[in-house]
């Protein structure tokens, strides 16, 4: 069974996340404006694209995992960011 304690910081650890990453969906966001049109094809793609990976986030978010679950999905995404290709990253 789940601690409470566990179910807490686990929480926290995602409450954190999720705020950093949206604070640099801002931050690409405010990069975009200053670089593009709001009407260039490219700024609404980039914009398109943020959306997505937010609501991503979101939805990731929403389901409650134990501990453990937490764990094994981190390590499974660690294994595959290391399979990625580089270009993907740059």
């Amino acid at each position: 069974m789940i601690k409470r304690d566990q179910i807490k910081k686990i929480d926290n650890v995602f409450k954190e996340n999720y705020e950093n990453i949206r604070e640099s969906l801002k931050g690409i966001d405010e990069i975009l404006k200053i670089n593009f049109l709001e009407n260039n094809l490219y700024y609404k793609l980039a914009m398109d694209n943020l959306k997505a990976v937010h609501e991503n986030v979101l939805n990731l978010l929403k389901h409650t995992y134990s501990p453990r679950e937490v764990r094994i999905k981190l390590r499974e995404i660690e294994y595959e960011e290391l399979e990625a290709p580089s270009s993907f990253l740059k």
